[in-house]
């Protein structure tokens, strides 16, 4: 009896030394699961910084060429100056982000600048004059961080070369970025008091360091770990350094842009986040000392009630002969399994749920009958439960041998171990088919505009990123129509809105009956717009399509005294991108589809225009040709 008790106090003195051992891996799988947090926090912030930087550089790059043009134009007026610093202001006011515009002529004189400037200024000296004067190079050229010599800020200068007629060094034009800028777009973010992030060109230059830092901007880190391991493997990730500025280690995001090249890298103190944690930590750690404390002293009664072992076993047999009447009369599955993942008990509900006797599963393997991807969900949740997790639920698709269908959702839980044995587990399943099938159709209800019928604005998003990214894996072509009630508003104000809404309903037919292809979708994007994606659709299909709608909402003749023909009409701007869009990607794609809506309205309405998307090397172009409707 001494020995079986002293067998007890050293598996439960065991049992506490292996909670105590998965606490410590459940602190330390809690400890990479908020770096993992963290560092897609950081992801995140650093997509947001390169794609900010994308904007304001495509932004700075803008006003240059229409200089360029305005000085070749005035080249040889003797009011060149004051013609084109009136162009800067007007292109200042389209551009906020910008810090000034300016012309220096070919002898490095500053000939005209959106900022007050002081006499004589000489820029012959600066880096990207004498680039641009040595090289044919004609594009616009992100600089390195300067100290401007208007405000004495810190800027990142965007330039061009001026070519005149014959090839002739015209000079250069520049506009500016205030590296302030995007310290402050940085500020936006969460990333603790000790946070920090480089905006980088893809050579490696350093354009914006936040908090700034004077003596980093300008400098060249392409022999960094970041240019020399991580951005050649992958241009988006993370990694964990310690600054040379500071000495502070970090964890760091980064990404980079695919269209610019520029590199966005932002960090957070490895010591505050996990300052952070600790925080949150350590009560869990109080009621786990606690929950120690209770076990440690569970132990020492143990030891007086050693004698009452006999009493004990015969309650654990009492429960257990509990757990089989309780199972036998409940509705859900009730199984048990070894460490095998044998069962070793079935309820007999298993017969009415699963349309299989419990026999026939008794000694059975849980894999058994499973398809790859429902094994493969029972394997991932069964090594979990092996890892020490002690509770898990899934869903899964079970087939009965009649052929029907049923959804079961599984809790698995880990059963504690008896004396001698291997770890056990208890499964209860029920079946959750009624509850999906509704689920589906609450899904299908959200995503669907209840007013036409057609899918809402969520599904538009959803499905638009979708179908581009399945535009560029296949290489087809991918149409947007946004169509567009004319003069709706005056319609409603004439009519009423009962009768817009039954407008709308209208046109929302005729959409249906003209997208009739199962890969296409037709969604009301907003008031009495509507949006189309047209799947593997060229444009001469897409105006096709476009013209049908607008020509069978004309035949509809619904009354509308406000509109020119009497009656309601709709503009229809198409936008196709091909396999050899140079921008296939959904903003410009809309992008240009909304143009071509404007076009068609512009032009009069009750119309079809086509927007045109950029191609490679060239600034973004835009054009339309209307097709009138009879």
């Amino acid at each position: 009896m001494v020995s079986r008790s002293a067998a007890m106090t050293a598996a439960v003195g065991a049992g506490c030394l292996a909670f105590a051992g998965l606490l410590g891996w459940s602190e330390f799988s809690n400890w990479k699961t908020e770096i993992a947090r963290v560092e897609t926090s950081l992801r995140q912030t650093a997509e947001s910084i390169v794609q900010h930087a994308d904007d304001v550089v495509q932004m700075s790059r803008l006003p240059l060429g229409a200089l360029i043009t305005e000085i070749r134009d005035e080249q040889s007026h003797p009011a060149m100056p004051s013609k084109i610093g009136i162009l800067m202001r007007q292109q200042m006011k389209s551009a906020p982000a910008l810090n000034t515009l300016s012309y220096v002529d070919a002898q490095g004189k500053l000939v005209a600048t959106s900022n007050t400037s002081p006499p004589n200024t000489d820029f012959a000296d600066r880096d990207y004059f004498n680039r641009h004067k040595n090289s044919s190079f004609p594009l616009p050229i992100v600089g390195k961080p300067i100290k401007s010599r208007f405000s004495n800020d810190w800027v990142v200068p965007v330039t061009q070369k001026v070519t005149f007629n014959g090839g002739e060094f015209g000079g250069v034009v520049i506009s500016t970025i205030r590296v302030g800028h995007f310290v402050d777009f940085f500020r936006r973010f969460k990333v603790g008091t000790e946070g920090s992030f480089l905006l980088i060109r893809g050579d490696g230059v350093v354009l914006a360091r936040g908090p700034i830092e004077e003596k980093l901007l300008g400098t060249n880190i392409s022999a960094h770990e970041l240019f020399s391991h991580y951005l050649k493997a992958a241009p988006v990730g993370s990694y964990n350094y310690i600054s040379p500025l500071d000495g502070t280690a970090r964890i760091g995001a980064y990404s980079q842009s695919s269209a610019t090249g520029l590199v966005a890298l932002a960090a957070a103190s490895r010591e505050e986040v996990f300052a952070k944690w600790l925080e949150s930590a350590r009560i869990r750690w109080l009621y786990t000392a606690l929950l120690m404390f209770a076990a440690f002293a569970a132990l020492a009664v143990w030891r007086h009630v050693a004698k009452k072992r006999e009493q004990s076993e015969a309650l654990l047999a009492t429960r257990e002969a509990e757990f089989r009447l309780l199972a036998e009369s409940s509705s859900d599955v009730i199984a048990t399994f070894d460490e095998g993942g044998v069962r070793e008990y079935v309820s007999p509900s298993a017969a009415d749920i699963l349309g299989i006797a419990p026999e026939n599963l008794v000694g059975k393997s849980v894999f058994a009958g499973l398809d790859d991807q429902a094994a493969a969900i029972v394997r991932d949740v069964t090594a979990k439960i092996q890892a020490g997790s002690q509770h898990e639920k899934f869903v899964l698709k079970h087939v009965k041998p009649t052929g029907e269908v049923i959804w079961l959702e599984t809790a698995l839980s880990k059963l504690p171990s008896r004396w001698g044995e291997g770890s056990r587990a208890v499964a209860i399943s029920r079946d959750i088919t009624r509850q999906k099938t509704v689920e589906e159709e609450l899904s299908c209800l959200a995503g669907t505009d209840e007013l036409t019928g057609l899918a809402n604005r969520r599904t538009f998003n959803a499905r638009f990123e979708t179908m581009v990214e399945e535009a560029k894996t296949n290489r087809s072509s991918l149409s947007l129509l946004m169509v567009d009630a004319d003069r709706f508003k005056l319609f409603n104000d004439t009519y009423g809105h009962a009768a817009g809404d039954e407008c709308l309903r209208q046109i929302a037919d005729v959409i249906r009956k003209c997208v009739t292809r199962p890969t296409d979708v037709a969604c009301r994007y907003g008031g009495e717009e509507i949006a189309v994606l047209l799947a593997n659709m060229d444009e001469p299909g897409a105006l096709s399509v476009a013209e049908k709608i607008r020509r069978m909402i004309r035949i509809l003749a619904i009354p509308h005294s406000a509109n020119a023909p009497a009656c309601v009409t709709v503009s229809i701007g198409v936008a196709t991108a091909s396999a050899a869009s140079a921008a296939l990607n959904a903003q410009s794609l809309f992008t240009a589809a909304d143009a071509a809506l404007y076009k068609a309205k512009k032009g009069g309405r009750n119309q079809v225009a086509i927007g045109v998307l950029p191609f490679p090397a060239q600034e973004r172009v835009e054009a339309s040709v209307s097709v009138s409707g009879r």
